[in-house]
């Protein structure tokens, strides 16, 4: 079997593992927005639950996750596990003393964090009510980190280990528990009740929920890893080489994940201008999200091996045809979609959502969609770019491109979310987001085509146009 053939088979049993997932994440989400609604308890919920994330991708997300993938792979694939077992228990042990000293700093901060997150509130009451149930919620969500950063370094090893579809399906665990978790609460409030003023018993039962949810999550890598016989447990020894250099690559990498927290902790802040502006944003999220990771991470995900092989021959001929064979992959499946879900973004809303997110909400919902559509390809784009320079031993400048464009992104979100009103804010943050890839990804393009002195564009792309154009026009 030829190296595309190996690839294509290997994204195509990853991508059904993914589609699968990825059904379950729509029920999460739509019953997220049916229970709590596009309402203020909505917009609290969703940005307490996020901090974490964002607090993750912030401080550690680059460094236990892409940086990793390519160094397991290569002491993998010459045989070295144990050492491989060794240097993933090093990172992890440190990443989870420094996430742990950060979480307690956090969670004495809460209040104010809280207070931040509910910035953009309309009124001194309305944001005194989020503070609140903010506080609350954050000191059960914070410590979400720590888990992270265990599932995250098992993920990268099964990565490293070409076990794609087991990490694909991992969120499925997080459904079920969050959906059980919310249908309680659900039953403890009430129909209809979507105040901010919550009982102690209907407080804990969305905390814990939230939080055995993200353990269920991370279970189900760390058991495949353990059943693989790969020991993933934190270690602290001293004076590893190859500790440093992941922590050295990993110090750019945090940088390029910053892209993340920037845009989201900004989406957060102006998305809470409009009542339920930011669970429609983050439910639209969702959606953005599936055929990302259905059409497109399996591509890279498998791709990314072949790339690290080979850099590590200085074979750039093999390099940007690996390169070019994903984007091409990536033009044809996911262009033709993003143009699709622009066009039936509103018609799908109303057929989907359902309960406390029915009728006005559908507006919200769908201004989401269509504008963070736009940006589909190029969200795409920048994410198998930056994992190509990854690859090459250079977290330097992906890090920097993602800083400079993240923050012009959310300049853009501000700006235009400062001058609309209603589903318009979404919109603009959509846009916003949709911006600071599209430019991100040309940026990194034009970088990788010097490097490597072969163009790194998408030949494919004027066929997906042409596939996409009846789809726009329905």
């Amino acid at each position: 079997m030829t190296q595309p053939q190996s690839v294509a088979r290997a994204a195509a049993g990853m991508g059904v593992a993914t589609a699968v997932s990825r059904l379950f994440g729509f029920v999460r989400v739509l019953v997220i927005a049916a229970v709590l609604g596009t309402t203020y308890l909505g917009n609290t919920f969703q940005a307490s639950n996020s901090f974490s994330n964002v607090l993750f991708e912030l401080l550690a997300a680059g460094a236990l996750s892409a940086v990793l993938v390519p160094t397991f792979v290569e002491l993998i694939d010459r045989g070295d596990e144990h050492e491989a077992e060794r240097l993933a228990g090093n990172v992890l042990g440190r990443g989870l003393v420094w996430l742990g000293v950060v979480s307690v700093v956090a969670i004495a901060a809460a209040p104010w964090i809280a207070r931040f997150l509910a910035s953009g509130a309309s009124s001194t009451s309305l944001r005194d009510a989020q503070v609140e149930l903010s506080t609350f919620l954050l000191r059960f969500f914070i410590p979400q980190v720590l888990l992270y950063a265990f599932g995250t370094v098992a993920i990268a090893a099964l990565y490293a280990k070409r076990r794609f579809a087991v990490t694909a399906v991992a969120p499925i665990g997080l459904t079920v528990v969050l959906v059980s978790a919310l249908l309680v609460f659900r039953a403890l409030a009430g129909p209809g009740n979507v105040d901010l003023d919550l009982a102690l018993p209907e407080k804990l039962t969305l905390a814990l929920g939230a939080t055995l949810g993200v353990a269920a999550f991370v279970g189900v890598p760390a058991v495949a890893l353990r059943l693989t016989g790969f020991r993933l447990r934190p270690r602290f020894d001293r004076g590893d080489p190859a500790v440093h250099r992941v922590l050295r690559l990993s110090g750019w990498a945090v940088f390029q994940h910053s892209m993340i927290g920037i845009l989201l902790v900004t989406a957060i802040v102006i998305g809470n201008r409009v009542e339920g502006g930011v669970i429609a944003y983050q439910v639209a999220w969702v959606f953005f999200l599936a055929p990302y990771a259905v059409l497109a991470q399996p591509i890279h995900t498998t791709v990314l091996p072949e790339l690290s092989l080979s850099a590590g021959r200085n074979d750039w001929t093999a390099f940007a045809g690996s390169l070019r064979w994903a984007l091409d992959s990536m033009a044809v499946l996911v262009i033709p979609v993003s143009v699709a879900m622009v066009s039936l973004a509103e018609p799908g809303m109303r057929v989907v959502v359902f309960g406390e997110a029915a009728g006005g909400g559908v507006g919200l919902l769908a201004a989401g969609v269509a504008s963070l559509a736009t940006g589909l390809f190029f969200y795409g784009t920048f994410l198998l770019l930056a994992r190509a320079y990854y690859a090459l031993g250079d977290s330097r400048v992906p890090a920097l491109v993602a800083l400079v464009t993240a923050l012009a992104g959310a300049a853009v979100m501000v700006v235009a979310g400062r001058a609309v009103d209603g589903s318009a804010v979404v919109a603009a943050i959509g846009i916003g987001h949709s911006v600071a890839y599209a430019l991100g990804a040309c940026v990194l393009a034009v970088g990788l085509s010097r490097r490597t002195g072969r163009a790194i564009v998408p030949a494919a792309l004027p066929r997906a146009l042409v596939v996409a154009a009846p789809l726009g026009a329905a």
